[in-house]
């Protein structure tokens, strides 16, 4: 849409700027002959202004065409930018929780293993093994913040449509059908409302490996909810923010966020 507004503007004022400057000299010379002089500046102003606008309007469609012109969104220079961009650290902080927070009520690790990760396609394309680090601050009398910190790997499955779907239905590495791995990081924020109740889990500390056991349809039998753990029967759960980034190095660069999605893996 962009290139056939300006294409139109710009042919419009190139029609109208022929017309008027083959009329011009009759038009002055009239203007002349009845002593027209302050009307004459101000036809002679005119046209400098129109000419200028319609030199700005071609210098703008030049740079937006060729910003469009350098968007790759499965790899490339593009991907970089964005993995540049994404910084989860503030979203993922306790001031992002708010201010004059005591201690954590929970400040807890959890290692999790076979975790099947999904794309925009719908399918399971990776299973993740990754560290999180959960922290929950009391915010009010039964409402708490949560920020969960992820850190780890990822495991791409051969043949498995890519987590960006771009271009649609691109698989993933179907020339060597070898695995494809890389760093994964990122997390969320989460607002919880429910009452503090610790079971089995330790509220500081480490609370070991849990292995989802996951298969590519997500059928994971090991999978646990760590907010049940703290929280049972809890009566809401949101998330204001989350994101997470997979580099799979010449394979790309994967970003899954509330902001926005952008990349591939393939």
């Amino acid at each position: 849409m962009k290139k056939a507004s300006f294409s139109y503007i710009l042919q419009a004022s190139s029609s109208t700027n022929r017309k008027f400057f083959l009329n011009r000299k009759s038009y002055i010379l009239n203007l002349k002959l009845k002593g027209g002089e302050n009307m004459l500046k101000k036809i002679i102003l005119g046209i400098s202004l129109f000419s200028l606008v319609a030199l700005a309007l071609v210098a703008y469609s030049s740079h937006v065409f060729a910003d469009d012109d350098k968007r790759n969104p499965v790899r490339g220079d593009d991907n970089e930018h964005n993995s540049g961009n994404f910084n989860p650290d503030k979203q993922l902080s306790k001031s992002a929780c708010g201010d004059k927070l005591k201690d954590p009520v929970i400040n807890i690790t959890q290692k999790v293993q076979n975790d099947a990760d999904s794309g925009v396609a719908g399918n399971y394309w990776a299973f993740d093994y990754y560290t999180r680090h959960i922290k929950v601050w009391q915010t009010g009398e039964s409402t708490y913040c949560a920020t969960v910190v992820y850190d780890g790997k990822f495991y791409a499955v051969p043949g498995q449509i890519g987590p960006g779907n771009v271009p649609s239905g691109a698989l993933i590495n179907t020339s060597t059908n070898a695995p494809v791995n890389g760093d994964m990081d990122g997390g969320y924020r989460a607002i919880i409302t429910g009452t503090l109740t610790p079971g089995s889990w330790p509220t500081n500390g480490s609370v070991g490996t849990t292995n989802y056991q996951c298969d590519i349809l997500a059928n994971c039998p090991g999978r646990v909810d760590w907010v049940s753990k703290y929280f049972p029967g809890y009566t809401s759960f949101d998330q204001p923010w989350w994101g997470w980034r997979y580099n799979g190095g010449s394979h790309g660069t994967w970003i899954n966020a509330i902001t926005g999605n952008s990349g591939n893996i393939l």
